[in-house]
Protein backbone atom coordinates (compact mmCIF):
# COMPACT_ATOMS: atom_id res chain seq x y z
CA UNK A 1 0.00 0.00 0.00
CA UNK A 2 1.00 3.74 -0.09
CA UNK A 3 2.53 5.59 2.77
CA UNK A 4 1.17 9.51 2.89
CA UNK A 5 1.36 11.60 6.02
CA UNK A 6 -0.43 10.17 8.87
CA UNK A 7 -1.06 6.63 7.99
CA UNK A 8 -4.58 6.09 6.90
CA UNK A 9 -6.39 2.50 7.09
CA UNK A 10 -9.17 2.08 4.91
CA UNK A 11 -11.64 -0.49 5.65
CA UNK A 12 -13.80 -1.65 2.81
CA UNK A 13 -17.27 -2.72 4.29
CA UNK A 14 -19.49 -0.99 6.58
CA UNK A 15 -21.53 -4.31 7.56
CA UNK A 16 -20.99 -6.11 11.00
CA UNK A 17 -17.40 -6.85 10.36
CA UNK A 18 -16.62 -3.53 9.25
CA UNK A 19 -18.26 -1.68 12.41
CA UNK A 20 -15.85 -3.69 14.43
CA UNK A 21 -12.90 -3.08 12.70
CA UNK A 22 -13.53 0.59 13.29
CA UNK A 23 -14.47 0.77 16.62
CA UNK A 24 -11.34 -1.31 17.43
CA UNK A 25 -8.92 1.10 15.20
CA UNK A 26 -10.67 3.73 17.16
CA UNK A 27 -10.00 2.76 20.56
CA UNK A 28 -6.26 2.36 19.41
CA UNK A 29 -3.43 4.87 18.61
CA UNK A 30 -3.37 5.56 14.64
CA UNK A 31 -4.01 7.74 11.66
CA UNK A 32 -7.30 8.16 10.12
CA UNK A 33 -9.78 5.49 9.06
CA UNK A 34 -11.84 5.66 6.55
CA UNK A 35 -14.88 3.35 6.08
CA UNK A 36 -16.31 2.53 2.01
CA UNK A 37 -19.85 1.85 1.93
CA UNK A 38 -22.29 1.56 -1.04
CA UNK A 39 -25.07 0.49 0.92
CA UNK A 40 -28.17 3.25 1.50
CA UNK A 41 -27.67 2.27 5.17
CA UNK A 42 -24.06 1.66 7.02
CA UNK A 43 -23.92 -1.12 9.69
CA UNK A 44 -26.67 -3.35 8.21
CA UNK A 45 -24.71 -5.90 5.85
CA UNK A 46 -26.98 -9.17 4.62
CA UNK A 47 -27.40 -10.42 7.68
CA UNK A 48 -28.86 -6.78 9.35
CA UNK A 49 -30.43 -5.32 6.53
CA UNK A 50 -33.86 -7.62 7.08
CA UNK A 51 -36.59 -5.04 8.14
CA UNK A 52 -39.03 -7.73 9.41
CA UNK A 53 -39.10 -7.59 13.03
CA UNK A 54 -39.98 -11.21 13.36
CA UNK A 55 -36.27 -12.15 12.20
CA UNK A 56 -34.47 -12.36 15.89
CA UNK A 57 -30.59 -12.49 16.41
CA UNK A 58 -30.23 -16.29 17.21
CA UNK A 59 -28.18 -15.30 20.30
CA UNK A 60 -28.75 -13.67 23.08
CA UNK A 61 -28.43 -10.35 24.01
CA UNK A 62 -25.30 -10.47 26.93
CA UNK A 63 -23.74 -11.97 23.69
CA UNK A 64 -23.81 -9.10 21.02
CA UNK A 65 -22.23 -6.17 22.38
CA UNK A 66 -19.43 -4.36 20.05
CA UNK A 67 -17.27 -4.29 23.21
CA UNK A 68 -15.50 -6.92 24.41
CA UNK A 69 -14.64 -4.88 28.10
CA UNK A 70 -18.67 -3.93 27.91
CA UNK A 71 -20.78 -7.27 27.55
CA UNK A 72 -23.98 -5.08 28.34
CA UNK A 73 -23.17 -2.55 26.24
CA UNK A 74 -25.94 -3.74 23.35
CA UNK A 75 -28.74 -4.07 26.27
CA UNK A 76 -27.96 -0.84 27.83
CA UNK A 77 -27.89 0.54 24.23
CA UNK A 78 -31.65 -1.19 23.73
CA UNK A 79 -33.01 -0.11 27.54
CA UNK A 80 -31.76 3.79 26.74
CA UNK A 81 -34.36 3.28 23.91
CA UNK A 82 -37.15 2.02 25.28
CA UNK A 83 -36.48 -1.36 23.51
CA UNK A 84 -37.45 -4.10 26.11
CA UNK A 85 -34.82 -7.29 26.01
CA UNK A 86 -33.52 -8.97 28.49
CA UNK A 87 -29.86 -10.61 28.38
CA UNK A 88 -30.81 -13.44 27.55
CA UNK A 89 -33.59 -12.43 25.21
CA UNK A 90 -33.23 -12.22 20.98
CA UNK A 91 -33.36 -9.20 19.71
CA UNK A 92 -34.58 -8.58 16.55
CA UNK A 93 -31.85 -8.21 13.61
CA UNK A 94 -32.98 -5.03 12.30
CA UNK A 95 -32.68 -3.62 15.96
CA UNK A 96 -28.96 -4.81 15.87
CA UNK A 97 -27.95 -3.32 12.26
CA UNK A 98 -29.20 -0.34 14.04
CA UNK A 99 -27.30 -0.95 16.79
CA UNK A 100 -24.04 -1.20 14.60
CA UNK A 101 -25.15 1.59 12.78
CA UNK A 102 -25.38 4.43 14.97
CA UNK A 103 -21.87 3.24 16.72
CA UNK A 104 -20.09 3.92 13.49
CA UNK A 105 -21.91 7.33 12.76
CA UNK A 106 -20.98 8.30 16.18
CA UNK A 107 -17.59 7.53 15.43
CA UNK A 108 -18.12 9.43 12.43
CA UNK A 109 -18.98 12.46 14.37
CA UNK A 110 -17.07 12.10 17.96
CA UNK A 111 -13.78 11.13 16.68
CA UNK A 112 -12.35 14.10 15.81
CA UNK A 113 -12.32 13.82 12.12
CA UNK A 114 -10.45 10.41 12.41
CA UNK A 115 -13.11 8.20 11.33
CA UNK A 116 -15.04 9.12 8.36
CA UNK A 117 -17.41 7.47 5.90
CA UNK A 118 -16.74 7.56 2.56
CA UNK A 119 -20.13 6.61 -0.04
CA UNK A 120 -19.05 4.59 -3.04
CA UNK A 121 -18.19 0.84 -3.83
CA UNK A 122 -14.90 -0.45 -3.68
CA UNK A 123 -13.58 -1.85 -7.51
CA UNK A 124 -9.78 -1.92 -6.73
CA UNK A 125 -6.59 -1.95 -4.73
CA UNK A 126 -3.70 -1.02 -5.81
CA UNK A 127 -0.25 1.03 -4.55
CA UNK A 128 -2.06 3.84 -4.87
CA UNK A 129 -4.71 3.18 -2.04
CA UNK A 130 -8.47 2.02 -2.71
CA UNK A 131 -9.92 2.70 -6.15
CA UNK A 132 -14.15 3.85 -6.29
CA UNK A 133 -16.29 3.52 -9.20
CA UNK A 134 -16.33 6.85 -9.73
CA UNK A 135 -12.98 7.52 -9.87
CA UNK A 136 -11.40 8.14 -6.50
CA UNK A 137 -8.55 7.17 -5.11
CA UNK A 138 -8.92 6.66 -1.38
CA UNK A 139 -5.21 6.86 -0.14
CA UNK A 140 -4.13 3.73 2.30
CA UNK A 141 -1.01 2.73 4.11
CA UNK A 142 -3.95 -0.68 5.61
CA UNK A 143 -6.58 -1.48 3.94
CA UNK A 144 -8.96 -4.17 5.48
CA UNK A 145 -11.58 -6.06 3.32
CA UNK A 146 -14.64 -6.34 5.60
CA UNK A 147 -16.74 -7.64 2.69
CA UNK A 148 -19.03 -9.89 4.90
CA UNK A 149 -21.01 -12.25 2.82
CA UNK A 150 -20.35 -12.46 -0.97
CA UNK A 151 -22.80 -12.44 -3.58
CA UNK A 152 -25.87 -14.48 -3.57
CA UNK A 153 -25.20 -17.59 -5.89
CA UNK A 154 -28.95 -17.26 -7.84
CA UNK A 155 -29.57 -13.65 -7.91
CA UNK A 156 -32.94 -14.36 -9.44
CA UNK A 157 -33.98 -16.42 -6.73
CA UNK A 158 -32.00 -14.80 -3.72
CA UNK A 159 -34.54 -13.92 -0.77
CA UNK A 160 -32.64 -10.68 -0.03
CA UNK A 161 -33.23 -9.35 -3.00
CA UNK A 162 -35.48 -6.48 -2.76
CA UNK A 163 -39.02 -7.44 -3.19
CA UNK A 164 -38.38 -11.22 -3.78
CA UNK A 165 -40.97 -12.47 -1.91
CA UNK A 166 -43.40 -10.60 -3.43
CA UNK A 167 -44.02 -12.61 -6.25
CA UNK A 168 -45.42 -15.50 -3.87
CA UNK A 169 -48.83 -15.62 -3.79
CA UNK A 170 -51.05 -16.02 -0.21
CA UNK A 171 -51.87 -19.93 -1.20
CA UNK A 172 -49.27 -20.48 -3.52
CA UNK A 173 -46.52 -23.72 -2.96
CA UNK A 174 -43.02 -22.68 -2.14
CA UNK A 175 -40.02 -24.95 -2.49
CA UNK A 176 -36.57 -23.46 -0.49
CA UNK A 177 -33.92 -24.72 -1.22
CA UNK A 178 -32.14 -25.46 2.07
CA UNK A 179 -33.03 -25.93 5.24
CA UNK A 180 -30.83 -23.48 7.33
CA UNK A 181 -31.22 -20.36 9.43
CA UNK A 182 -32.09 -18.02 5.59
CA UNK A 183 -34.80 -21.05 5.35
CA UNK A 184 -36.05 -19.98 8.67
CA UNK A 185 -36.04 -16.39 7.64
CA UNK A 186 -38.10 -17.16 4.74
CA UNK A 187 -40.63 -19.45 6.83
CA UNK A 188 -41.30 -16.85 9.35
CA UNK A 189 -41.65 -13.84 6.74
CA UNK A 190 -44.34 -15.82 4.89
CA UNK A 191 -46.16 -16.26 8.35
CA UNK A 192 -46.01 -12.69 8.95
CA UNK A 193 -47.65 -12.37 5.57
CA UNK A 194 -50.51 -14.88 6.24
CA UNK A 195 -49.25 -17.30 4.05
CA UNK A 196 -51.83 -20.28 3.64
CA UNK A 197 -49.53 -22.58 1.44
CA UNK A 198 -47.82 -25.25 2.26
CA UNK A 199 -43.88 -24.62 2.14
CA UNK A 200 -41.06 -27.43 1.39
CA UNK A 201 -37.44 -26.99 3.06
CA UNK A 202 -35.13 -29.17 1.07
CA UNK A 203 -31.69 -29.95 1.61
CA UNK A 204 -29.10 -33.11 1.05
CA UNK A 205 -29.57 -33.44 4.88
CA UNK A 206 -32.70 -32.35 5.72
CA UNK A 207 -32.04 -30.82 9.03
CA UNK A 208 -33.27 -27.59 10.46
CA UNK A 209 -31.50 -25.49 12.87
CA UNK A 210 -31.57 -26.65 16.83
CA UNK A 211 -33.34 -24.28 19.10
CA UNK A 212 -32.17 -22.65 22.21
CA UNK A 213 -33.78 -23.38 25.84
CA UNK A 214 -34.21 -21.29 28.33
CA UNK A 215 -32.88 -20.76 30.65
CA UNK A 216 -29.23 -21.23 28.63
CA UNK A 217 -27.93 -24.67 29.95
CA UNK A 218 -24.55 -24.41 31.92
CA UNK A 219 -21.41 -24.24 29.72
CA UNK A 220 -19.08 -27.27 29.44
CA UNK A 221 -15.60 -26.55 29.21
CA UNK A 222 -14.49 -29.26 26.44
CA UNK A 223 -11.18 -30.58 27.19
CA UNK A 224 -11.28 -32.19 23.34
CA UNK A 225 -8.15 -32.05 22.14
CA UNK A 226 -7.30 -34.05 18.90
CA UNK A 227 -6.06 -33.94 15.51
CA UNK A 228 -9.00 -36.32 13.54
CA UNK A 229 -12.27 -35.97 13.04
CA UNK A 230 -12.81 -39.70 14.89
CA UNK A 231 -11.16 -38.40 17.79
CA UNK A 232 -13.48 -34.99 17.76
CA UNK A 233 -16.51 -36.94 17.92
CA UNK A 234 -15.90 -39.64 20.11
CA UNK A 235 -15.09 -36.88 22.73
CA UNK A 236 -17.30 -34.80 21.91
CA UNK A 237 -19.92 -37.54 23.05
CA UNK A 238 -17.91 -38.36 26.18
CA UNK A 239 -18.77 -34.82 27.00
CA UNK A 240 -22.57 -35.22 26.63
CA UNK A 241 -23.97 -36.12 30.09
CA UNK A 242 -26.22 -38.77 30.19
CA UNK A 243 -29.40 -36.58 30.44
CA UNK A 244 -28.55 -35.77 27.28
CA UNK A 245 -27.92 -31.93 27.71
CA UNK A 246 -25.53 -31.34 24.89
CA UNK A 247 -26.27 -27.46 24.29
CA UNK A 248 -23.36 -26.65 27.17
CA UNK A 249 -21.38 -28.89 25.52
CA UNK A 250 -21.43 -27.16 22.55
CA UNK A 251 -21.05 -23.68 23.40
CA UNK A 252 -18.25 -24.95 25.50
CA UNK A 253 -16.57 -25.46 22.74
CA UNK A 254 -16.93 -22.42 20.90
CA UNK A 255 -13.35 -21.28 22.21
CA UNK A 256 -11.54 -24.22 20.87
CA UNK A 257 -12.84 -24.11 17.41
CA UNK A 258 -10.05 -22.54 16.18
CA UNK A 259 -7.82 -24.34 17.90
CA UNK A 260 -8.94 -27.85 16.61
CA UNK A 261 -9.66 -26.90 13.35
CA UNK A 262 -6.05 -25.54 12.41
CA UNK A 263 -4.53 -28.51 14.79
CA UNK A 264 -6.42 -31.08 11.96
CA UNK A 265 -4.71 -31.33 8.06
CA UNK A 266 -6.11 -30.14 4.79
CA UNK A 267 -7.67 -33.55 4.19
CA UNK A 268 -9.07 -33.79 7.84
CA UNK A 269 -11.22 -30.50 7.37
CA UNK A 270 -12.03 -31.89 4.22
CA UNK A 271 -13.53 -35.01 6.00
CA UNK A 272 -14.73 -32.25 8.81
CA UNK A 273 -16.52 -30.37 5.87
CA UNK A 274 -18.22 -33.22 4.07
CA UNK A 275 -19.28 -35.52 6.84
CA UNK A 276 -19.77 -33.23 9.76
CA UNK A 277 -19.92 -29.60 9.51
CA UNK A 278 -23.86 -29.55 8.78
CA UNK A 279 -24.33 -31.47 12.03
CA UNK A 280 -21.77 -29.00 14.30
CA UNK A 281 -23.71 -25.84 12.12
CA UNK A 282 -27.39 -26.74 13.36
CA UNK A 283 -26.43 -27.58 17.05
CA UNK A 284 -23.61 -24.59 17.20
CA UNK A 285 -25.86 -21.88 15.32
CA UNK A 286 -29.32 -22.43 16.73
CA UNK A 287 -32.49 -20.90 16.89
CA UNK A 288 -34.09 -17.90 19.14
CA UNK A 289 -37.20 -20.24 21.34
CA UNK A 290 -40.04 -18.27 19.81
CA UNK A 291 -38.75 -19.07 16.17
CA UNK A 292 -38.75 -22.80 17.11
CA UNK A 293 -42.26 -22.76 18.10
CA UNK A 294 -43.32 -20.82 15.35
CA UNK A 295 -42.10 -23.42 12.91
CA UNK A 296 -43.16 -26.73 14.85
CA UNK A 297 -47.05 -24.93 14.63
CA UNK A 298 -46.84 -24.27 11.04
CA UNK A 299 -45.34 -28.13 10.83
CA UNK A 300 -48.38 -29.61 12.50
CA UNK A 301 -50.50 -27.33 10.34
CA UNK A 302 -49.26 -29.45 7.60
CA UNK A 303 -47.83 -25.90 6.16
CA UNK A 304 -44.39 -26.77 6.44
CA UNK A 305 -42.56 -30.76 5.45
CA UNK A 306 -38.70 -30.58 5.82
CA UNK A 307 -37.26 -33.12 3.19
CA UNK A 308 -33.52 -34.84 2.59
CA UNK A 309 -32.94 -34.98 -0.93
CA UNK A 310 -30.62 -34.27 -3.42
CA UNK A 311 -31.60 -31.85 -5.93
CA UNK A 312 -31.57 -32.69 -9.43
CA UNK A 313 -33.07 -29.75 -11.73
CA UNK A 314 -34.53 -26.37 -10.79
CA UNK A 315 -37.37 -24.76 -12.64
CA UNK A 316 -39.19 -21.13 -12.22
CA UNK A 317 -41.85 -23.60 -10.67
CA UNK A 318 -40.85 -26.69 -8.90
CA UNK A 319 -37.64 -28.51 -8.28
CA UNK A 320 -36.88 -32.60 -9.25
CA UNK A 321 -35.01 -34.38 -6.21
CA UNK A 322 -33.85 -37.52 -5.21
CA UNK A 323 -34.47 -38.61 -1.72
CA UNK A 324 -31.57 -38.95 0.42
CA UNK A 325 -32.05 -42.80 0.28
CA UNK A 326 -32.89 -43.42 -2.87
CA UNK A 327 -35.93 -43.97 -4.93
CA UNK A 328 -37.06 -42.23 -8.21
CA UNK A 329 -37.06 -38.65 -9.25
CA UNK A 330 -39.70 -36.43 -7.26
CA UNK A 331 -41.23 -33.29 -8.61
CA UNK A 332 -42.31 -30.75 -5.67
CA UNK A 333 -43.98 -27.59 -7.44
CA UNK A 334 -43.65 -24.65 -6.08
CA UNK A 335 -42.52 -21.11 -6.03
CA UNK A 336 -38.79 -21.64 -5.67
CA UNK A 337 -36.52 -19.40 -2.84
CA UNK A 338 -32.38 -20.27 -2.76
CA UNK A 339 -31.92 -20.44 1.10
CA UNK A 340 -28.64 -22.21 0.25
CA UNK A 341 -27.02 -19.10 1.64
CA UNK A 342 -24.41 -16.81 -0.44
CA UNK A 343 -22.02 -18.02 -3.42
CA UNK A 344 -18.01 -17.96 -2.89
CA UNK A 345 -16.12 -14.35 -3.13
CA UNK A 346 -13.56 -16.93 -4.83
CA UNK A 347 -13.95 -17.19 -8.05
CA UNK A 348 -16.87 -14.07 -7.75
CA UNK A 349 -17.78 -11.59 -10.67
CA UNK A 350 -17.71 -8.82 -7.93
CA UNK A 351 -15.68 -6.36 -9.48
CA UNK A 352 -13.84 -5.79 -6.94
CA UNK A 353 -12.88 -9.61 -6.23
CA UNK A 354 -11.97 -10.10 -9.68
CA UNK A 355 -9.67 -7.09 -9.30
CA UNK A 356 -8.00 -8.48 -6.24
CA UNK A 357 -7.16 -12.08 -7.97
CA UNK A 358 -6.48 -10.73 -11.05
CA UNK A 359 -3.72 -8.63 -9.37
CA UNK A 360 -2.60 -11.54 -7.54
CA UNK A 361 -3.53 -10.28 -3.97
CA UNK A 362 -5.33 -12.83 -2.97
CA UNK A 363 -5.80 -16.83 -3.34
CA UNK A 364 -8.47 -19.33 -2.03
CA UNK A 365 -7.84 -21.23 1.28
CA UNK A 366 -7.36 -25.03 0.73
CA UNK A 367 -10.98 -25.57 0.70
CA UNK A 368 -12.56 -22.59 -1.54
CA UNK A 369 -14.35 -21.55 1.05
CA UNK A 370 -12.58 -18.01 0.92
CA UNK A 371 -9.34 -16.47 0.88
CA UNK A 372 -6.09 -17.53 2.47
CA UNK A 373 -4.98 -15.57 5.50
CA UNK A 374 -1.87 -15.57 8.34
CA UNK A 375 -3.11 -16.20 11.86
CA UNK A 376 -3.71 -12.51 12.04
CA UNK A 377 -5.65 -11.98 9.26
CA UNK A 378 -3.34 -10.97 6.32
CA UNK A 379 -4.34 -11.99 2.89
CA UNK A 380 -1.61 -14.45 1.08
CA UNK A 381 -0.93 -13.49 -2.61
CA UNK A 382 -1.17 -16.15 -5.63
CA UNK A 383 2.52 -16.30 -5.05
CA UNK A 384 2.22 -17.61 -1.37
CA UNK A 385 3.58 -14.79 -0.04
CA UNK A 386 2.08 -12.48 2.30
CA UNK A 387 0.71 -9.15 0.99
CA UNK A 388 1.48 -6.55 3.43
CA UNK A 389 -1.09 -3.80 5.06
CA UNK A 390 -3.36 -6.16 3.12
CA UNK A 391 -6.30 -7.63 5.45
CA UNK A 392 -9.49 -9.38 5.84
CA UNK A 393 -11.78 -10.74 8.58
CA UNK A 394 -15.37 -12.17 8.96
CA UNK A 395 -16.88 -14.79 6.93
CA UNK A 396 -13.76 -14.28 4.14
CA UNK A 397 -11.90 -16.17 6.53
CA UNK A 398 -14.08 -19.59 6.87
CA UNK A 399 -11.69 -21.58 5.18
CA UNK A 400 -9.04 -20.44 7.40
CA UNK A 401 -10.16 -19.90 10.65
CA UNK A 402 -14.19 -22.14 10.31
CA UNK A 403 -16.12 -20.29 13.23
CA UNK A 404 -15.28 -16.66 12.11
CA UNK A 405 -19.24 -15.56 11.46
CA UNK A 406 -20.52 -14.42 14.24
CA UNK A 407 -19.56 -11.67 16.29
CA UNK A 408 -17.41 -12.41 19.20
CA UNK A 409 -15.16 -14.32 16.88
CA UNK A 410 -15.50 -11.39 14.07
CA UNK A 411 -14.66 -9.04 17.19
CA UNK A 412 -11.77 -10.59 18.22
CA UNK A 413 -10.35 -10.30 14.58
CA UNK A 414 -11.02 -7.53 14.41
CA UNK A 415 -9.24 -6.27 17.52
CA UNK A 416 -6.25 -8.71 16.30
CA UNK A 417 -5.73 -6.60 13.28
CA UNK A 418 -6.06 -3.17 15.11
CA UNK A 419 -3.45 -4.58 17.52
CA UNK A 420 -1.61 -5.02 14.67
CA UNK A 421 -1.88 -1.95 12.42
CA UNK A 422 -1.11 0.24 15.21
CA UNK A 423 1.82 -1.21 17.10
CA UNK A 424 3.33 -1.46 13.23
CA UNK A 425 2.36 2.40 13.20
CA UNK A 426 4.00 3.32 16.36
CA UNK A 427 6.84 1.50 15.05
CA UNK A 428 7.34 3.24 12.80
Amino acid sequence: MCGYGRAMTVVIGAGASGVLTAVALAARPGGPVTVVESAPDVGRGVAYATTDYGHLLNSRTETMSLYADRPGHFLEWCRERGLYCGPAGYAPRTTYGRYLGEALENLGRGSGGRVRIVRGRAVAVTGAGVTLADGRVLPAEDVVLALGHSPARTPDIDPWASGALDRIGRHDDVVLLGTGLTAVDVVVTLAGRGHLGRVTALSRHGLLPRVHVDPPPRVVASGVSGHTVSELIRQVRRAVPPHGEWRGVVDGLRPDVERLWTGMTVTEQDRFLRHVSRLWEVHRHRMAPPIGAQLRRRAREGRLEVIAGSIVAVGADGVSWVPRGGGPVVRTPGAVVDCRGPGAWVGSDDPLARQLAGAGLVSPDPHGLGYATTDDGQLVGTDGTVVPGLWTLGPVRRGSRYETTAIPEIRAQATAIAERVSSALMVA
